[in-house]
Order: C-alpha cells, then sequence, then structure tokens
C-alpha cells in the first residue's frame, strides 16, 4: 500500500490536485484536465486519477450523461489533500527528499510555464519574488510563527475563495521551512 505523503505528492498527482484546487467549484472531467495539463498523456492521467479517488484524495461531485456515457466531474478533498504531522514523520529521510524534489519541480515547472507566457505576451512586467531569510528563533516563537503565517495563508486562501472575482488571476505562494540548519 502507497502511503499518503506518497499519493498527494507524486508529480502529475500534483498537477491534478492544482487543476482541481482552481476549479473547485464546478470540478473537472478527466478530458478538461487532459488540456489543462498538457504534459500528460491522457491513460497516466487516468491512472492517477483513480489512485487519487481510491485514496479518497478526490472525490466525484456531479454526473452528467453525455450520449451514452456518464461524465465524471472531480472535485478536490482539501482536509485528505494535506499531509499530517504524522504522516510526514512516517516517511523516511530518502523519501522526504524525493517529496521535496517532487515539489521543487512542481515549482519550476510553475514557472517556467508563468516565464513562457511572459514571453508570448511580449511582457516584461515579472512580479514574481524570492527570499531566503534565516531567523533565529527559540521553539515557542518558531511554532507561533508557523501558526501565524498557516493562519495568513488560510485567511487569503479563503477570502480568494468566497470572493466572486473569477478574472482574478491564480497566484502561486510556496513556502519551505527548514526548522534548523
Amino acid at each position: 500500500m502507497i502511503n499518503k505523503a506518497e499519493i498527494i505528492l507524486h508529480p502529475v498527482r500534483m498537477k491534478i490536485s492544482q487543476a482541481l484546487m482552481r476549479n473547485k467549484e464546478n470540478g473537472l472531467t478527466p478530458l478538461e484536465m487532459v488540456k489543462i495539463i498538457k504534459d500528460v498523456p491522457q491513460a497516466t492521467l487516468y491512472r492517477h486519477i483513480q489512485v487519487l479517488l481510491d485514496a479518497g484524495v478526490i472525490r466525484i461531485i456531479k454526473e452528467k450523461k453525455v450520449r451514452s456515457i456518464s461524465e465524471k466531474y472531480y472535485t478536490l478533498n482539501e482536509e485528505e489533500a494535506r499531509l499530517s504531522a504524522n504522516d510526514w514523520k512516517k516517511s523516511s529521510t530518502k523519501e522526504k527528499l524525493n517529496y521535496i524534489s517532487y515539489y521543487q519541480l512542481s515549482l519550476m515547472t510553475q514557472y517556467q510555464n508563468y516565464l513562457t507566457k511572459l514571453e508570448e505576451q511580449d511582457c516584461s512586467d515579472d512580479g514574481s519574488t524570492f527570499s531566503l531569510v534565516e531567523l533565529k528563533l527559540d521553539d515557542a516563537n518558531f511554532k507561533k510563527f508557523q501558526t501565524e503565517l498557516n493562519d495568513l495563508v488560510i485567511k487569503y486562501y479563503n477570502t480568494a475563495n468566497k470572493s466572486n472575482v473569477l478574472d482574478a488571476p491564480i497566484r502561486t505562494i510556496a513556502f519551505t521551512i527548514i526548522p534548523e540548519s
């Protein structure tokens, strides 16, 4: 049996989860996902959708009859799409390094797509930022920082999901926190 971290952090399944995160109101059919995730063959995508469905990470929100076929619309189970601290602790060092590599690769791919889009639009206004900060914090303040950061992200995530601005761009915000270096 594959562990939850392996299910969620696989590169193809991360792409599926991201596509569903962006379309959670109406969900997506596998064919719609193929149009969004162009670099993954259809058969591969279907296989990974099934893995996510079997694990409860995604679910079917509706079915529509199209001719004689029932078209399924999938959405993300947000709670199941998160790794708990316990799930992470169960992973070996090698697995954690692989997962971080998948995560970084996913970010690199998104950034590459972003730069390509800027070039295609002949736009030089690159709004991306990078930073690396080392904070000297005791355990209590480190835990407080993580909680406040998480609360801030959830606040804006929930605000964006409640707003009716459909044409607002999607912003990718990514963090990697290394407790000690």
